[in-house]
């Protein structure tokens, strides 16, 4: 709660509030000085010289009377005294404001009469000591002075000649208590302070409530800028002035609908954007001028199979494991694209990586720049793409080797039996027993390939009937049993017929390939097991051929019923085979809706296992 208290009050002090309150008091204050200084400055003036105008024009008259007494001729002592004492009466006579003496002075600096208490005989006739009435004397000039005695009470001075025409006959010495006229000053200066701090305070209070009214205003508006930074786009209440401030709010309440309206649109765009941008195949990533990731749609996420779920902010180079390069701009000034791989679960993934410069065009009145806001970076799946290309490029390649070599056997054998060995008797039925052997060879495997070819681009036609499997498999067993006498054929085959819609043909033809694998890779005496299993939860029935040859290695297992691939390429030729044998029987089996596929252990034997659906048959048709 402290903390509350001491936050708002800091608030209150750095508020527009209290500045406008300060200034607002500032000015007052100011105002009211300025004013005060002038008043005092001239009431002060002002009163001072009518105090000293007041004893001056008194003066003239005392001064005119003196000189009257002080011209008169002398003739004698008594006269001289009877002057003296008119002097005397007449200065005891006068009055003035706040008078405290009054001296009447001759030419010899000599006192001839005082208005103090202390005008006795002891006193007059005494020299004037004042150094202005000597001034006064010699000047012929009326001077006035203000002096403080001891107890700070302050004086004026007033020294003013007596004439008689342009002759200095003597002085006039008045002091005067103008002390009185500064204490009234003061007085009054007093009561302009009390005025002063009255009128602050009032200003203190009344500039308060106007601020608060003005600024009431302003902070309405700033809470709903707040409101809008949060999102809340809502109109500014309360503020029915018909003011700057009340035409602000109007303003304020429009740009607010607008930004409102604005936000709404650009809202509904990033969101179908962003729609649109996770539901492509493709993988779209993109950085800031840094490299750093600032957006990345699923498919990149899926792509990259990393196992962190925060993306951004990393650099998409260390992610897409580009080490050649150390910045995006490098790439692109090397290359448009590249070609990278990445590891997962299911295997090594090929991407083809695309990167795009954005532009921020930054135009001014005296040149245009252009600068980099950052990257779009586009990955493709080729994974696939490059795999075909691959085994095309093998697939050419072997299928020139395979072509190539009987081809060359068959060219020298014919050279030979042209040389003469066709008059030969024992060499020539070899030779020509070859080259059927190798004519028929390339036949079949040429047959074999526009079969696969057909396959490929589905134009391979199925006569499709229902079919007894166990018939089918025991009618191939038999054939082969019958034409290897030196393999132990074993048929295990359920009691009840097990029916297939398949094309007679081709299912031969998958088990005839099976079972001649299985027959040039066993060795003599040793078991071909064939078993067929119905599984009627799931309408399948799974045929299995099993020899005890060699085996597969495991890291090849997968790869058997790819065309022309031979774990041992060595004993291909011994062996007979075109290589597309077992390619050709999962082409049959998958067209079929079925699924083949092989298990093995080395130097124990393998099985290949072929599942189809199986048709389950009614009575009338039983």
């Amino acid at each position: 709660m402290k903390l509350g208290i001491k936050k708002g009050r800091r608030r209150f002090f750095t508020s527009i509030r209290f500045k406008f309150l300060v200034v607002y008091v500032l000015v007052n204050i100011i105002s009211l000085q300025l004013i005060g200084l002038y008043f005092t400055t001239q009431l002060k003036t002002q009163n001072i010289n009518n105090f000293q105008n007041t004893i001056v024009e008194q003066e003239k008259k005392l001064n005119y009377n003196v000189m009257e007494e002080m011209t008169k001729e002398v003739t004698d002592d008594t006269e001289k005294q009877k002057i003296e004492s008119n002097i005397r009466k007449i200065v005891s006579e006068f009055s003035t404001t706040k008078l405290i003496m009054v001296n009447v002075v001759d030419k010899d600096l000599k006192i001839i009469a005082s208005s103090t208490t202390n005008g006795s005989e002891g006193y007059l006739g005494k020299r004037s000591v004042d150094p202005i009435v000597n001034q006064v004397l010699k000047s012929g000039e009326s001077s006035g002075k203000e002096q403080t005695d001891e107890s700070q009470k302050v004086y004026w001075v007033y020294v003013t000649p007596v004439k008689n025409g342009d002759t200095v006959i003597g002085t006039i010495y008045i002091m005067a208590d103008i002390g009185s006229v500064y204490s009234d000053l003061d007085n009054i200066t007093r009561i302009f302070v009390i005025g002063t701090i009255l009128s602050m305070l009032a200003t203190i209070v009344i500039g308060f409530f106007a601020s608060k009214t003005i600024t009431n205003s302003i902070e309405k508006m700033s809470s709903q800028v707040k409101g809008m930074a949060e999102g809340n786009y809502g109109n500014v209440v309360g503020i029915k002035t018909k003011d700057e401030i009340g035409d602000l709010a109007v303003v304020f309440n429009q740009i607010s609908q607008k930004i409102k309206e604005e936000q709404s649109a650009t809202e509904s765009e990033r969101r179908k954007l962003s729609t649109i941008i996770n539901s492509m195949m493709d993988g779209i990533i993109s950085t800031d001028s840094n490299g750093r990731i600032v957006l990345i749609n699923d498919s990149a996420r899926d792509m990259l199979n990393d196992n962190e779920d925060i993306f951004i902010g990393k650099n998409v180079l260390k992610l897409l494991n580009i080490t050649e390069y150390r910045t995006i701009e490098e790439i692109l000034e090397a290359e448009d694209s590249l070609l990278i791989s990445i590891d997962s679960e299911a295997g090594e993934s090929l991407y083809r990586v695309e990167f795009t410069e954005i532009i921020a065009e930054n135009i001014t009145r005296k040149y245009e720049s252009k600068k980099s806001d950052g990257y779009i970076i586009v990955l493709y799946d080729v994974t696939d793409q490059e795999r075909q290309e691959k085994e095309r490029r093998d697939f050419v390649s072997t299928v020139s080797h395979e072509l190539r070599t009987p081809l060359t056997t068959m060219n020298s054998y014919v050279e030979a039996l042209e040389d003469g060995v066709l008059e030969d008797k024992k060499l020539a039925p070899v030779f020509i027993d070859t080259i059927h052997k190798e004519t028929t060879r390339m036949i079949r495997m040429v047959n074999e390939l526009m079969q696969l070819g057909k396959m490929d681009i589905k134009e391979e036609h199925y006569d499709k009937e229902i079919l007894d499997i166990n018939k089918l498999v025991e009618s191939i067993t038999e054939r082969f049993r019958m034409a290897n006498p030196d393999k132990n054929f074993e048929l295990y085959l359920p009691q009840e017929p097990v029916f297939v819609d398949g094309d007679q043909d081709k299912l031969t033809q998958v088990f005839d390939n099976i079972i001649n694998n299985a027959v040039k890779y066993s060795p003599d005496g040793k078991n071909i097991t064939i078993r067929v299993r119905q599984n009627y939860n799931q309408n399948r029935v799974s045929i299995s051929i099993k020899d005890e040859g060699i085996g597969i290695p495991l890291s090849h297992i997968d790869k058997i019923f790819n065309r022309f691939y031979r774990v041992d390429k060595s004993r291909q030729r011994n062996m007979g085979g075109t290589g597309l044998g077992l390619a050709l029987a999962k082409s049959i089996v998958e067209a079929h809706k079925g699924r083949i596929w092989a298990q093995s252990r080395e130097g124990y034997g393998s099985i290949i296992f072929v599942m189809l659906p199986s048709e389950e048959l009614t009575d009338d048709w039983a």
